[in-house]
């Protein structure tokens, strides 16, 4: 999957009674898919420092990037 520049992460959910429970649940706690996103990522990412998920980021910036100009 290609990662992209805009601030949007779209995720397919293939279990649509996952996807119902999750949005029920989030209902009852009055909190946003969006809120509760950002609030997982953070505690991961605490966790899980990016450090070499920022450098594959960068190559597959440089890949496409490079991959542009030799189309044009």
């Amino acid at each position: 999957m290609p990662i992209g520049k805009s601030s949007r992460i779209v995720i397919e959910v293939e279990d649509v009674a996952l996807k119902r429970n999750l949005y029920a649940v989030l209902a009852t706690e009055g909190r946003s898919l969006k809120d509760w996103f950002s609030s997982a990522v953070s505690e991961y990412l605490s966790v899980h420092p990016p450090r070499r998920a920022a450098r594959v980021a960068e190559q597959s910036a440089e890949y496409q990037a490079r991959t542009k100009k030799g189309r044009s």
